[in-house]
């Protein structure tokens, strides 16, 4: 089975994760900041498959704690969660291993053909 780390701090779309990840098997665990998930790194705690983190979290935001889960050599598949249309280019430039973040808000249609007619 595998182990999602679920990064978000609106509970109700974390909830929303929480269940539909276990009703497809996975076993999830939720933390609402990127220092606390920073923390289950660095404790040694339970090996994570795939984390889902959010890029606009109190504190640290998802940019940050995945630069620095990166730095520490950890190099879990990440999935980047963003309800904003654009994301600078710039900043994610600064994070290593990243080749793509895709962006699309909540309730919108995500295909280019989709964004070219707006």
């Amino acid at each position: 089975m595998s182990n999602i780390l679920v990064v978000e701090d609106e509970s109700h779309l974390a909830e929303g994760l929480r269940f539909n990840l276990e009703a497809e098997g996975y076993q999830v665990n939720v933390v609402e900041t990127g220092e606390a998930a920073l923390e289950l790194f660095e404790e040694g705690g339970p090996r994570f498959d795939v984390v889902v983190l959010d890029v606009m979290l109190p504190g640290k935001d998802g940019f940050t704690v995945i630069s620095e889960l990166r730095q520490a050599g950890q190099f879990v598949p990440t999935l980047m969660l963003t309800a904003r249309s654009v994301i600078s280019r710039s900043r994610t430039s600064r994070v290593p291993y990243t080749s793509e973040l895709v962006s699309a808000r909540y309730g919108t249609p995500a295909s280019s053909s989709a964004r070219s007619r707006k």
